[in-house]
């Protein structure tokens, strides 16, 4: 058997000092919990996601609020199921490597995989994907290596009236957007139906929330409510 020589004994004795359980040992040490939100625009997405934010940081949390893909990449026209891709790609590759580590105690995306999901049934009535295309990518990102580790995600959506007229509250401009017109929102809020309805069954973290008749308040309550029941489920055993 070969003997160590002096720097792999130097190294040994260095990396038995590192390789403290509290450091790899996702069982030691809980991996953080991970939320996700999507649905439709003017939903209260954005409202939730902050309010959530500066609730568990004043608690005493760290709280990680990733930007949302489509502030990230730009250099994708949004003419393509590519960028959709790519966008997913992006906060994939966060939910991946936070998932093996200890940084944060709380990770809320602004749009993940689910997201993505839904987008491939948008590229497909678009005519931009076949069948078995839309499939895969959506396999994909439902992988179990990665979809498990979402502990919560919520479907947000919002009558078209009553997102515009949100929409519109302090705008600057009248002028409608390509996604925030009452088509293309009910459009949205109808395939976020319809992604709830064939992955619910499937994926149990999935919540379906119509924001339509809630006060802002009484929305981030309620979500808050149902967020904090998933964590103490999940801390249990």
């Amino acid at each position: 058997m070969r003997k160590e020589n002096i720097y792999e004994k130097k190294a040994r004795k260095i990396l038995a000092y590192l390789r403290a359980d509290v450091r790899y040992d996702t069982q030691f040490m809980p991996r953080p919990f991970f939320v996700e939100f999507t649905g439709s625009p003017s939903s209260g997405k954005t409202t939730v996601i902050t309010e959530l934010d500066k609730f568990f940081r004043r608690m005493g949390f760290r709280v990680w609020r990733p930007q949302e893909g489509a502030e990230v990449i730009r250099h994708i026209e949004r003419i393509t199921p590519l960028y959709n891709i790519r966008t997913g790609l992006y906060a994939l590759s966060i939910l991946i490597d936070e998932s093996v580590g200890h940084k944060y105690d709380i990770v809320i995306f602004d749009r993940c995989v689910f997201d993505a999901y839904s987008w491939m049934m948008y590229w497909k009535e678009r005519g931009k994907l076949q069948d078995e295309e839309e499939q895969f990518i959506q396999q994909f990102f439902l992988s179990h290596f990665w979809i498990d580790t979402i502990d919560v995600a919520y479907i947000m959506i919002c009558d078209p009236e009553e997102a515009l007229r949100r929409e519109l509250k302090i705008a600057l401009s009248k002028k409608l957007g390509e996604t925030t017109n009452p088509e293309t929102i009910r459009t949205l809020v109808d395939r976020s139906k319809r992604m709830y309805e064939k992955l619910h069954p499937i994926h149990a973290q999935l919540s379906l929330i119509d924001t339509t008749s809630l006060t802002e308040k009484k929305m981030v309550e309620h979500i808050a409510e149902l967020t904090l029941k998933v964590f103490e489920e999940k801390i249990a055993p």
